[in-house]
């Protein structure tokens, strides 16, 4: 039995085992859908939980499970105001990884699979920003191109980024990193500052 807390609340889990948390978190999540929430945050003994390293934990009975929840509306205009500072740390971050394969520093490796965390998280909170406010990215512009461009454009840095890495070319994936996916990263800031403006015309 998995004792967790949910929005302060204490409730109890059945485990089978040692349970996947994203087994558990499937169930959890069909019930929020139905009240209108989601989740927010979650932490495992008081350690905040990627959504990379969810799908493949598993908890046991001694595991303390925390979860906050928000509605849709809510969890977008958090990230939204987080959403700069957020950007700004990502770009410092890939600036310093790139810099360490420039100087073949050894531990560039394990700080790349952080910055490539911090990209998913910023894929996946667009993604949900998308389909929260309903934006339509075809149509939504900033100079002169759609957002859905941006995307594209976005994914294609990505992939060049794979295959420099698949390559073992440090000195190109560096390049990529500096020239190519930190100038990209800087335009999404503007693209969230339209995001604003779509959140208050759906929640205003």
């Amino acid at each position: 039995m998995l004792s967790y807390v949910i929005d302060g609340q204490a409730k109890t889990f059945e485990l089978n085992g040692g349970d996947r948390l994203a087994t558990i978190l499937n169930g959890l999540n069909g019930d929020l859908e139905k009240s209108g929430r989601i989740i927010a945050s979650l932490r495992v003994n008081g350690e905040e939980v990627t959504c990379e390293e969810e799908k493949n934990l598993h908890l046991h009975g001694n595991d303390c499970l925390e979860i906050t929840t928000e509605t849709p509306g809510c969890l977008a205009i958090k990230i939204l105001g987080e959403s700069q500072d957020y950007i700004n740390e990502l770009q410092n971050y890939i600036l310093l990884v790139a810099g360490q394969y420039t100087s073949g520093i050894e531990n560039a490796d394990r700080n790349f699979t952080e910055a490539i965390q911090g990209l998913q998280w910023f894929v996946q909170m667009t993604d949900f920003i998308e389909r929260t406010l309903q934006i339509n990215f075809q149509k939504l512009m900033f100079n002169y191109r759609s957002i859905a461009e941006y995307v594209m454009c976005l994914n294609s840095i990505l992939q060049e980024i794979v295959k420099a890495q698949e390559g073992c070319d440090p000195v190109l994936l560096a390049d990529i990193l500096e020239y190519d996916l930190v100038p990209h990263l800087g335009e999404w800031k503007s693209i969230y500052t339209l995001f604003e403006g779509e959140l208050e015309a759906n929640f205003s």
